[in-house]
C-alpha cells in the first residue's frame, strides 16, 4: 500500500508541477508543448489520484501527515521557484495574494490539528 501511496502522490505532484509551469510561463508554450487534451488529462489524473490516495491513506494517519506536510512545503517551493524565475501566475497564484496565504495558513492548521490528535493516540 505504501509503494501505491508514493506512486499516486508522485503523479500527482508531477502534474501539478507540469500545470503551474504552464500557468507561470505561458510565452514559453514552445518548451512546454501542452495539447488541451492533455491538460485535461492531467487535471482528471489530480482529481483521480488525490480520491484514491484519500481512500488509501485512511489506515495511516503518520503517513497521511507526512504526505501533507510534503505537498505543501513542495508547492510553496514550487511557487517561489517560479517566481524568482521570473514567472506570472496567469491565474493568481501569488505569494501577493492573500488568498494563497489563507490556504497556507488553514493547511497549517489542519496539519497540527491531525498532529495533536495522533500524539493523543500514541
Amino acid at each position: 500500500m505504501k509503494k501505491l501511496n508514493l506512486a499516486l502522490m508522485l503523479v500527482m505532484l508531477f502534474a501539478i508541477t507540469v500545470l503551474l509551469a504552464y500557468d507561470f510561463f505561458p510565452t514559453f508554450d514552445y518548451l512546454i508543448m501542452i495539447p488541451k487534451p492533455l491538460l485535461i488529462t492531467l487535471i482528471i489524473i489530480i482529481v483521480l489520484a488525490s480520491i484514491f490516495s484519500n481512500r488509501i491513506q485512511k489506515e495511516d494517519s503518520q503517513e497521511v501527515l507526512r504526505y501533507q506536510i510534503i505537498n505543501l512545503l513542495y508547492l510553496f517551493m514550487l511557487v517561489v521557484l517560479f517566481t524568482i524565475l521570473g514567472g506570472s501566475s496567469q491565474i493568481g497564484i501569488t505569494l501577493r495574494n492573500p488568498l494563497v496565504w489563507i490556504v497556507i495558513a488553514i493547511s497549517v492548521f489542519e496539519i497540527f490539528q491531525q498532529q495533536k490528535k495522533l500524539k493523543l493516540v500514541n
